[in-house]
């Protein structure tokens, strides 16, 4: 999918906070904080234009008619900079954040025809073995209806993370089946930046990705998850009221027969499991759903 370079001059909030931290990595002294956590916050910000929204749908692999209004999923367009900029008021640097995992539950369409009302929080932090965990919930409105609830769960690197000499086996007693596979181009992750403006350059640029674990570029966190989401919601034919999702590994670009795996019964809190397998059968995101 080609997708129109002119969507980045509807990226301004991300894109600033993509320079920011380059500059507050390059420049430590400019980042300011009081050592509190931050209190609740809010802030009201527009839609994307219809042409970035059907845009994004195609991206994610939306059916047609799916939606009338925004994809839940499409929030790391227009509230997810709020919610960095949040994060950026503890003490810990944005360049050493780690996206762990989301949950997104729907009470409500998002019309995108209206302002939309953002509310955020940290619920909690804990600093243990190298990382600051971090909680953080964000709530979405439209016209005073509170459409989307969202869990964000980030960890920060802030020393070395020891190995654990105990493992951990967690017996899964669901049964799964495969609904489909997918597949992502080299350039996926400058299509999702140009998308939603988050320009990471571990997803597009090169030299950069090349010179970390990876060892080459990847796509991490909200494309994968509104890739899967989209998934689950055309072999369903009907729209989600919740999908949680914890990221295990990056795809790396390119990915051939990325397969999407759902439980046939349900877990013990009445949700479906789900799992997301690159070609060799290694699991890079695990989670929940229900609708």
């Amino acid at each position: 999918m080609k997708v129109s370079k002119k969507f980045l001059l509807q990226q301004g909030p991300m894109l600033y906070v993509v320079g920011r931290t380059f500059f507050q990595t390059v420049l430590p002294f400019l980042k300011k904080n009081t050592g509190v956590k931050p209190g609740l916050q809010t802030k009201t910000v527009v839609p994307p234009t219809k042409e970035l929204q059907e845009a994004y749908k195609k991206w994610a692999g939306a059916e047609e008619g799916r939606y009338d209004g925004l994809p839940p999923h499409m929030l790391c367009q227009f509230a997810l900079s709020f919610g960095l900029n949040v994060l950026n008021q503890l003490k810990y640097p944005l360049a050493k954040i780690i996206n762990q995992g989301v949950e997104i539950k729907n009470y409500q369409a998002l019309s995108g025809n209206h302002k939309i009302d953002l509310k955020t929080e940290i619920l909690s932090i804990e600093e243990e073995n190298g990382r600051a965990k971090v909680r953080q919930k964000m709530m979405i409105f439209e016209k005073e209806q509170l459409c989307i609830e969202v869990l964000l769960f980030v960890s920060f690197i802030i020393g070395k993370k020891e190995k654990s000499n105990t493992s951990r086996s967690e017996k899964d007693t669901l049964t799964y089946k495969s609904i489909g596979e997918w597949s992502v181009d080299k350039n996926a992750g400058f299509e999702f930046g140009v998308l939603t403006g988050d320009l990471n350059p571990l997803h597009w640029v090169d030299f950069i990705a090349k010179a970390t674990p990876f060892k080459g570029i990847i796509l991490h966190g909200f494309g994968m998850y509104a890739k899967v989401y989209e998934m689950i919601q055309n072999s369903l034919n009907t729209n989600l009221k919740m999908m949680g999702v914890k990221f295990i590994k990056p795809v790396k670009l390119p990915s051939r027969d990325l397969e999407v795996k759902v439980s046939n019964e349900k877990d013990e809190q009445g949700n479906f499991a789900l799992e997301l397998l690159d070609k060799d059968g290694n699991k890079l995101m695990v989670g929940s759903f229900n609708y």
